[in-house]
C-alpha cells in the first residue's frame, strides 16, 4: 500500500517559493500544472532534492556511509542492512528503495515537463541546465539502487537496475528491470547529458558538469573493460586539472573544513530543520558515528601507524567516535564525491591494466599529502599490488561511501578470485553471489508484475 501511495503522491511535485536548495517546498501542485515557466521548473527541481533531507539509515545519510563499511567489516554496531558477516542477507526493508524511487520519479517529472515548455520561457541555457540537474538526481538514485540491488560486477547478468526513464503513473507501475549492460549504458548516457548540458560547478550542493565527470570516471571503473579503464584515467585527470576545485593540502583538512573543503564536489545541505532533529534520531550520522558504530580491528590493522588513522578513531569519555564524520554540532556531512577519489580511480585502473608504476605514482600523491613515505614499485611484487591498492583505498576513503566494499568485489586477487573472498571469509563463493546485494523489496515485487527477484532471495 505504501508503494501505491508513493506512486500517487509523486504525481504532486513539491515546489518552493524560492530557488534555494536549502529550503523545503511548502506546498504541492498537480503534475500537469506544475511546470509552465523557468520559475516553476526551478521550484520543481528543488522539490526533487527533498530526499536528501532524510536522516534515517538509507540511502543518502548514515546509510550512504555505513552500508559498505559494515559489509566489508570495517565498522560494527546495530545495523539495519546486511548481516555483518554477510551470511544471512535477508534485508527486506524498503526504506532505501522507496527514497530512491521518490527521487527518481520527481526527477523524471522535472525532465519530462520541463522539456515540454517553450525555450522562450527560459533565459540562456537554463532549460537544458535544469533538465541536466534533474538528470543527475535520477542518476544518483539509480546508481545507488544499481550498486545495492543489481549484479553490477557481471556485465553479462540479466539482473540489472530498474531504470525508469519517465514518471511512474498508475498505468505504468509494471516495469521490467534492465540487464547489467543496459544499466551501465543508461547511467553513462545520463552522465554524458549532464557533461554536455549541465551548469559549471558553483556549489557543493548542486550538480555540475565537473561532478558528472567525476562520477563517470567511477562508473567506467565499475564496468571495467580495458577501454573503460583507459577512459576512466583520462576523465579522472580532467577532473583533477579543473581549476574550479583543488585538493586540500593535508588529509585532515578535508574533514576539518567540511562543507568548505576545496576538494568537495557534492554533499547535502545541512539546515536548521536537520539540526533540530539529528540528535534525537538514533540513526542520524552524529549518533551513528558518535559512538553507536565502532571501527573494527580489521580496519585498525590496515591503518597501522599511517597518519590518516587519526581521522578514524578518537576515544572521548570511553566513547569511540569517527573524527572524519562526527561533528559535535551535528553537522555531519556525507562525502558523496571529492576530487582526491580521482587518484584512487587512476591507481586502480592502471593496476588492472598491468601498469604497476603508474598505479603506484597515483597512490603516492595521496600518501605524500598525508605525510607518508612514497612506495617504491620495485619493492612491491606483482601479486601484492592489488592488496597494496586495496589497503591504500581503505586508508584514504574508508567510511565515506562504501568504496572499499565495492572495490573488494571488483578487484581480483592473486588467487584469481574476487578480493572480498579473502577479506571476508564468511562470504562463500559456493553460497551464491546474493551475498553481494540486497533482495528487491517485497512491495516492489508484488506491485510491479514485471519485476524479477534477485537470485537466492525468491523465498523471502
Amino acid at each position: 500500500m505504501n508503494k501505491l501511495i508513493n506512486i500517487i503522491g509523486m504525481f504532486f511535485i513539491l515546489t518552493l517559493i524560492s530557488c534555494d536548495v536549502d529550503e523545503v517546498p511548502p506546498h504541492s501542485l498537480v503534475e500537469n500544472n506544475v511546470i509552465t515557466s523557468q520559475s516553476t521548473a526551478e521550484s520543481a527541481l528543488i522539490g526533487a532534492f527533498v530526499p536528501f533531507k532524510t536522516i534515517n539509515p538509507a540511502p543518502f545519510a548514515s546509510g550512504y556511509v555505513s552500508n559498505g563499511s559494515h559489509m566489508i567489516g570495517f565498522t560494527t554496531g546495530t545495523f539495519s542492512g546486511f548481516d555483518t558477516d554477510c551470511e544471512e542477507n535477508n534485508f527486506t526493508s524498503s526504506i532505501g528503495w522507496d527514497q530512491c524511487s521518490d527521487m527518481i520519479n520527481a526527477a523524471n517529472i522535472v525532465i519530462e515537463k520541463t522539456a515540454q515548455v517553450a525555450d522562450s520561457e527560459f533565459a540562456d541555457n537554463r532549460k537544458k541546465e535544469i533538465i541536466a540537474e534533474a538528470t543527475f538526481l535520477r542518476f544518483f538514485a539509480q546508481y545507488y539502487l544499481f550498486r545495492h540491488f543489481a549484479q553490477h560486477w557481471d556485465i553479462n547478468s540479466p539482473y540489472g537496475g530498474l531504470m525508469r526513464r519517465e514518471p511512474t503513473r498508475l498505468s505504468s507501475v509494471d516495469y521490467a528491470r534492465s540487464t547489467v549492460a543496459e544499466s551501465y549504458t543508461l547511467l553513462l548516457e545520463d552522465l554524458d547529458y549532464i557533461i554536455a548540458n549541465g551548469p559549471e560547478f558553483s556549489s557543493v550542493y548542486r550538480p555540475s558538469k565537473l561532478l558528472a565527470k567525476a562520477f563517470k570516471a567511477e562508473v567506467l571503473l565499475m564496468r571495467g573493460s580495458d577501454a573503460d579503464l583507459q577512459n576512466a584515467i583520462t576523465i579522472a585527470n580532467e577532473v583533477l586539472n579543473d581549476p574550479t576545485r583543488s585538493m586540500e593540502s593535508s588529509y585532515n583538512a578535508i574533514f576539518e573544513n567540511g562543507y568548505d573543503s576545496s576538494e568537495l564536489l557534492f554533499t547535502r545541505f545541512f539546515d536548521d530543520q536537520l539540526a533540530n532533529i539529528v540528535f534525537r534520531n538514533v540513526d542520524s550520522m552524529v549518533n551513528s558515528f558518535g559512538g553507536r558504530f565502532e571501527v573494527t580491528e580489521e580496519l585498525v590493522e590496515i591503518l597501522g601507524d599511517d597518519s590518516r588513522a587519526s581521522m578514524y578513531i578518537d576515544e572521548i569519555d570511553e566513547t569511540t567516535r569517527v573524527p572524519k564524520i562526527y561533528k559535535e554540532s551535528g553537522e555531519c556531512l556525507p562525502y558523496y564525491m571529492r576530487t582526491s577519489e580521482m587518484y584512487l580511480i587512476i591507481a586502480e585502473a592502471n593496476a588492472r591494466l598491468g601498469l604497476k608504476s603508474d598505479a603506484i605514482d597515483a597512490i603516492n600523491v595521496l600518501r605524500s599529502r598525508a605525510g607518508e613515505d612514497d612506495l617504491d614499485p620495485s619493492d612491491i611484487a606483482d601479486d601484492d599490488l592489488i592488496t597494496v591498492l586495496f589497503n591504500e583505498i581503505s586508508k584514504e576513503i574508508a567510511l565515506e561511501k562504501g568504496y572499499a566494499w565495492f572495490a573488494s568485489i571488483r578487484l581480483i586477487g592473486p588467487d584469481g578470485k574476487r578480493l572480498v573472498y579473502s577479506l571476508k571469509p564468511t562470504v562463500l563463493n559456493s553460497n551464491g553471489t546474493n551475498q553481494f546485494i540486497w533482495p528487491i523489496p517485497n512491495e516492489e515485487v508484488t506491485l510491479n508484475r514485471l519485476m524479477v527477484q534477485n537470485p537466492g532471495y525468491e523465498q523471502l
